[in-house]
């Protein structure tokens, strides 16, 4: 059912990588709004589907535009410096509970493909030094303002982790030097070697054993098990490939029927006969889905009740409570307090 999936999985990113984008243009005077909804990107979709897959052809057309809108060949670098980890989904809890930074680049090395398909992180160690590579497929108009807009944006993550200003010993680009070649060096803090194979950033080894402040046990073996799952446990039956798509769906914010059939390259009706034929419907897994997970984070979790609702893809924290109390007959919180009282803490067995 998944064989034929080349399209919105193999290339896609985000949305949400977009959201500063009419910040970044509004500082040189111009509205990015037109060029946005030219390409179906509205407010409502970067603040209420952060995570809504997007082709990664369009992210990079829609760089290139606003790049010769703005007269800027550094917008990307730009847009970089406003990264965060709000549009990596549940994948921030483990990053930002890692014991060490380098646990963490490994986790957003393994893990962002979920999300980020078609954009390839490397962590390699070498003679004393550390890498972290961008590789992108495909050659499209904005490809390189698209690439440095990573790269700034993991200057900025390494900043997070570390909780100080942070810069690296050497940045390669994979092209040619541009006119503005000294905004880089400023940004960067760091020697630049333009026309390399891949964008990198190096810096010492060490900085990969220095611990990640602030961080919660009990949170990143929780997350680190449920990406993991997410990752891998597809499960050979239709009804499991499909929850795992609907897992998916829910953290992305959109989880209608032809959203999902779209990650499986069917029509919704092909969707629904399949799941008829397993004795479902997908109004029930979504359901069941959503109740199993949210029995997961409130009992193996101490998330406030409104991440849990992102998390599980309502639109705000009332709806989760409605559906909870149709599950349980009782509210989220007093079920939570309940399972404590049966001797089962967040993050026990």
């Amino acid at each position: 059912m998944a064989g034929e999936n080349t399209g919105l999985r193999a290339r896609s990113i985000p949305v949400g990588a977009l959201a500063n984008l009419p910040k970044v243009m509004g500082s040189f005077g111009a509205d990015a709004w037109p060029l946005l909804e030219s390409y179906g990107v509205t407010a409502e979709l970067l603040t209420g589907q952060p995570l809504r897959s997007l082709p990664i052809e369009t992210h990079g057309r829609i760089l290139h535009a606003a790049a010769i809108e703005t007269g800027c060949d550094h917008l990307g670098l730009l847009l970089g410096q406003f990264a965060s980890l709000e549009n990596t989904g549940p994948l921030r809890f483990l990053v930002t509970n890692a014991d060490t930074v380098g646990q963490a680049l490994d986790a957003v090395a393994r893990f962002s493909p979920i999300w980020y398909r078609g954009i390839t992180v490397a962590l390699t160690v070498e003679r004393g030094y550390a890498g972290l590579s961008l590789t992108l497929d495909g050659l499209f108009p904005g490809r390189e303002q698209l690439l440095t807009a990573y790269l700034a944006a993991y200057v900025k993550i390494l900043e997070i982790l570390l909780a100080r200003p942070w810069r690296p010993t050497l940045v390669r680009i994979s092209y040619r030097e541009p006119a503005s070649s000294d905004v880089y060096r400023r940004f960067f803090g760091a020697p630049i070697h333009f026309d390399e194979p891949r964008h990198e950033v190096l810096f010492p080894e060490e900085v990969l054993q220095q611990p990640v402040s602030g961080t919660d046990p009990t949170l990143q073996r929780f997350f680190h098990g449920h990406l993991q799952q997410l990752q891998t446990g597809t499960g050979k039956d239709v009804v499991g490939q499909v929850r795992r798509a609907v897992e998916e769906s829910l953290h992305a914010g959109d989880c209608s029927v032809d959203q999902v059939a779209q990650l499986f390259s069917v029509h919704r009706i092909t969707l629904y006969r399949h799941l008829a034929r397993a004795g479902t419907t997908f109004e029930a897994v979504v359901d069941q889905t959503r109740r199993d997970l949210a029995e997961q984070f409130l009992s193996q979790t101490d998330l406030p009740l409104v991440e849990v609702s992102r998390l599980l893809g309502y639109r705000n924290q009332s709806a989760f409570s409605r559906a909870f109390r149709r599950w349980h007959d009782i509210p989220p919180l007093q079920w939570r307090r309940g399972r404590r009282d049966d001797g089962s803490p967040a993050g026990g067995q």
